[in-house]
């Protein structure tokens, strides 16, 4: 008889009072999960994905952003979109997807929408470049997604540039 009531004790013992959603934990999921559904069927609906997928290089922390450098190890053409208007250009600051770790999956958030404008880029076959990736003070668990597509073709597709140190 007793050891069948220290199993419901043991149970009612693993439940918190949510004092821990505050704090921020190491996600223990691989970060390369692919992007949430949701974002092809908003965004890029019609679309295939991509033959020519870029490669990240590194990703290295420098105070609070992540600096990841991309390439083009593909023979087509790349193109993304960035800050960038008639006087700036930022080919380093492109355009965001954000996800959240949620329920165990990688989900749907927001999307940077810049008020100085965006600009396309291009990365050249065999072309490296920079990237710089800031994450949100208000969010915990969250990656970043840029949009890269084929010069020429209808391919397109969201790739994992950093996720939350």
């Amino acid at each position: 008889m007793i050891p069948l009531l220290l199993i419901p004790i043991f149970c009612f013992s693993l439940i918190s009072d949510g004092a821990a959603e505050n704090t921020r934990v190491r996600l223990t999921i691989p970060p390369e999960q692919p992007p949430d559904p949701a974002w092809r069927r908003e965004f890029f609906q019609g679309t295939l994905p991509l033959k020519n997928r870029p490669q990240i290089v590194s990703r290295k922390p420098v105070k609070d952003e992540v600096h990841v450098i991309v390439k083009n190890t593909g023979k087509t053409t790349l193109e993304y979109y960035a800050r960038g208007s008639d006087d700036i250009a930022e080919p380093e600051r492109i355009r965001l997807y954000q996800e959240v770790f949620r329920r165990g999956l990688w989900r749907k958030s927001r999307y940077d929408w810049c008020c100085f404008g965006k600009k396309k880029y291009s990365v050249l076959p065999s072309q490296s470049i920079k990237l710089v990736i800031d994450f949100s003070d208000d969010e915990r668990g969250e990656r970043m997604l840029g949009n890269f597509r084929e010069v020429g073709t209808n391919r397109s597709e969201l790739v994992v540039l950093a996720t939350e140190p």
